[in-house]
């Protein structure tokens, strides 16, 4: 009876030994929770940082690849002391002509800078591998339907010619081939259609002797930051249409100068001697060249991009501090002039968010190899 009354008082646990396996147990739990949510901030840091130098790379490259095509058959010493073109596209004329086309500089690379506002490259050139060489007009292109010039070799139906005046003012006008007739060396642009308006339209005249380059199917491309993502539109002359794409995810500001050849040292590069036209970049600046002598100094581009780590960190004690200083590039700042080009940030500082600069610099090989 005695052995009976002692296994029952042995059966079980008690109350307080439950609570106290219990509080074990949450502690446990506890301390398992919080290692998984550091370890899972480091995955998503780690994470972060790998997307925004992925993004980066990605977004530089693309920039870059497309500037190294700019100027092709347009580095022209004529071509380039024209402004804007004149065109005619889908019932209405550039805004050059008083139509609500944009305008398109005729330049190599145009860099668009608003402030406070990333910075937008426009790159544009020929897909004719004849466009190196142009024609001449053999005499007045008065006529609405048709051009004379001193030889047709490479043109095609469909391509897309530059006529430029050799004295100044200078123009420059861009219409569609509709048919080429070789025997009587004339270009075919029919009116109607996408690019030829009725008529003729209200282009200028050019007279013998003034060029004609064959650009074929242009390329002008737009590059920009919207909405934290590299977007490219594409004038598209290969139809009707003009197309936006946004390209690369977490892209927040994007910077460009130009590389000029103009002899003045405004201590952005280290030369030895800084000589005009000698084919040595003598300063880089984001002022825009005002005429043909000056587009024909710009020999590169230097450009700028910064990527956001997509990770939000808490700010500690109220405030941010993931990034507390603005990220730099190398043409954060003009020392001689002290005019600033920063980056800026879309949440202003200090930011909860880290931040990737990516830059370099892009030789304009087109403009270094022009033939005149």
């Amino acid at each position: 009876m005695k052995g009976t009354v002692m296994r029952i008082h042995q059966r079980g646990m008690s109350l307080v030994e439950i609570l106290v396996a219990v509080a074990i147990g949450l502690i446990g739990i506890l301390i398992i929770t919080q290692a998984y949510i550091t370890s899972e901030s480091f995955n998503r840091s780690t994470l972060g940082e790998g997307g925004a130098q992925t993004n980066g790379t990605i977004a530089l490259f693309t920039v870059e690849r497309e500037v190294r095509q700019a100027g092709y058959g347009i580095a022209n010493s004529f071509a380039l002391g024209c402004s804007a073109i004149n065109y005619y596209r889908n019932g209405a004329y550039s805004t050059s002509l008083g139509g609500t086309q944009p305008n398109i500089q005729l330049a190599p690379v145009f860099i668009t800078t608003t402030p406070g506002a990333p910075d937008q490259v426009t790159v544009m050139y020929s897909s004719a591998s004849e466009a190196v060489v142009p024609t001449t007009l053999s005499k007045s292109s008065s006529s609405p339907t048709e051009i004379s010039v001193d030889g047709t070799a490479g043109f095609e139906s469909g391509h897309m010619v530059l006529m430029v005046n050799k004295t100044p003012p200078q123009t420059c006008t861009m219409k569609e081939i509709t048919s080429v007739q070789v025997a009587s060396s004339k270009l075919q642009h029919s009116p109607g259609g996408a690019y030829n308006p009725p008529g003729g339209g209200i282009f200028p005249n050019y007279s013998k002797d003034d060029m004609v380059f064959n650009l074929g199917s242009p390329l002008v491309r737009t590059y920009s930051i919207a909405n934290n993502n590299l977007r490219l539109l594409d004038m598209a002359f290969t139809s009707p249409a003009t197309v936006t794409y946004d390209l690369v995810d977490g892209i927040v500001d994007m910077r460009a100068h130009y590389g000029k050849d103009n002899g003045v040292n405004n201590n952005t590069v280290s030369n030895a001697a800084f000589t005009a036209n000698d084919g040595i970049v003598d300063g880089y600046s984001g002022v825009t060249p005002a005429n043909s002598a000056e587009w024909q100094q710009v020999y590169s581009v230097r450009i700028g991009m910064l990527a956001r780590v997509g990770t939000y960190e808490k700010p500690a004690g109220g405030a941010c501090t993931a990034t507390t200083a603005l990220p730099t590039w190398s043409g954060s700042r003009d020392l001689l002039s002290n005019a600033l080009t920063p980056f800026v940030l879309p949440e202003g500082l200090p930011s909860c968010y880290r931040y990737r600069v990516f830059e370099t610099v892009v030789p304009l090989r087109n403009m270094i190899w022009r033939p005149v």
